[in-house]
């Protein structure tokens, strides 16, 4: 009797099909409202310095929370230049029509009515199981009290689906002519549901997008189909695997969450606590550098197994500076600033292209893109040049 060979698998499951060289993929994480202001600025440099390459022309595009927002902009056929003209506007932008902080009145009310029904109930399991229960489970009892999130992302789904539905325009993910994938998490069950691919591109974009913005505690999670959808970074941070799944040569990522950086030595504040920079400004301080640290090291995790296992594949990383983070990206809700964040991304942008263009001319020219060479700074313009297209965001 002959003895079957045994054939060895691999845990990654079936080898994933080569990429392509001249396949790119555009990725946009999360970041709350400056977030997404970031990569406006960022992408305007890059499509500034990129000769005779339009980032709308990339093959496929990723989108997680306000990336979202940003990446289907852009795969709709709006130029980075012009999104940036838009959302630096002295006097108004879209993102002021969002209208982000619609309260979700609704829900707050309906649970304020409840509070004391809630209030007897914790209390009387809390005696009722006193010996075994603490301090603590009497506080969680409490939560019922909370929304779901307190506000809602209608205005940016409505705004959206109105964009969407223009002439030359689509809301569906069929029809667009790129691949667009909007990654959102599911509440109940924390599965990952990426919104474009083949199976799950029935759903309006618009929708797709309101669900993958939607962050936990501060917005009302969005309901589809009848299934609860959150931020979609909450399982990962850029979800740069989509793009290398469909075979992409080259992958151009905008991070815009990193941990903030003082310098020590100038840490502690003249407010007589004796605590460093961020200790001193309370709890949120410091919940938001142990959100940003989580997220920012997820990425490096990634990024670090990806070009392991895709070394075929150019993955090009832009992110704020950790010690140069302007203060007022450290809200990432915050609507106010923004002209100074983009200004801030799209300068810090050109540096990055300048300092490293002999690496980054040689990445692009391998996928049949050439990079203009670096030029001074103080040569530079302070914005874009005017967009290529005439299309705008408006």
């Amino acid at each position: 009797m002959t003895t079957p060979r045994l054939k060895l698998v691999s845990s990654r499951g079936s080898a994933t099909a080569r990429a392509l060289a001249l396949r790119r993929g555009l990725v946009c994480a999360g970041g709350g409202v400056t977030g997404a202001i970031y990569e406006i600025g960022v992408l305007a440099a890059l499509e500034e310095r990129l000769d005779g390459f339009s980032l709308t022309e990339c093959d496929v595009f990723v989108g997680v929370s306000a990336g979202s927002y940003v990446g289907t902009l852009v795969a709709s056929g709006v130029s980075p230049s012009v999104l940036f003209r838009n959302a630096t506007h002295p006097r108004t932008s879209d993102l002021d029509q969002l209208s982000l902080f619609r309260p979700n009145l609704g829900e707050i009310v309906s649970r304020l009515v409840s509070a004391p029904v809630t209030l007897v109930r914790a209390f009387h399991d809390f005696y009722r199981n006193r010996q075994d229960a603490t301090v603590t489970d009497l506080v969680a009892s409490f939560s019922g009290l909370l929304p779901s999130g307190f506000f809602l992302l209608d205005g940016l789904e409505t705004w959206l689906a109105t964009w969407l539905s223009e002439e030359g325009r689509t809301n569906d993910f069929r029809d667009l002519g790129r691949k667009l994938r909007v990654v959102a998490v599911a509440l109940d069950t924390g599965e990952t549901r990426v919104f474009g691919e083949p199976g799950n591109d029935t759903v309006p974009i618009s929708q797709a997008v309101a669900a993958s913005c939607a962050l936990p505690g501060f917005f009302r999670p969005v309901r589809i189909d009848g299934v609860d959808y959150i931020d979609g970074g909450v399982r990962k941070t850029a979800n740069i695997s989509l793009a290398l799944k469909d075979r992409c040569g080259l992958v151009l990522c905008v991070n815009p969450i990193v941990p903030a950086r003082y310098d020590l030595a100038k840490g502690l504040l003249p407010d007589g606590r004796g605590q460093g920079a961020l200790a001193s400004r309370g709890l949120l301080s410091i919940l938001d550098q142990v959100f940003r640290l989580t997220l920012h090291s997820r990425l490096q995790y990634g990024l670090s197994r990806y070009r392991r296992e895709h070394p075929e594949t150019d993955i090009v990383l832009f992110e704020p500076r950790p010690e140069e983070l302007p203060r007022l990206m450290r809200n990432i809700m915050r609507t106010s600033g923004r002209i100074r964040i983009a200004e801030y991304a799209y300068r810090s942008t050109l540096r990055k292209l300048d300092a490293e263009y002999g690496r980054l001319s040689r990445v692009f020219e391998r996928h049949g893109m050439a990079l203009r060479p670096a030029v001074s700074l103080s040569k530079a313009p302070r914005r874009p040049e005017a967009a290529r297209t005439g299309t705008a965001a408006g």
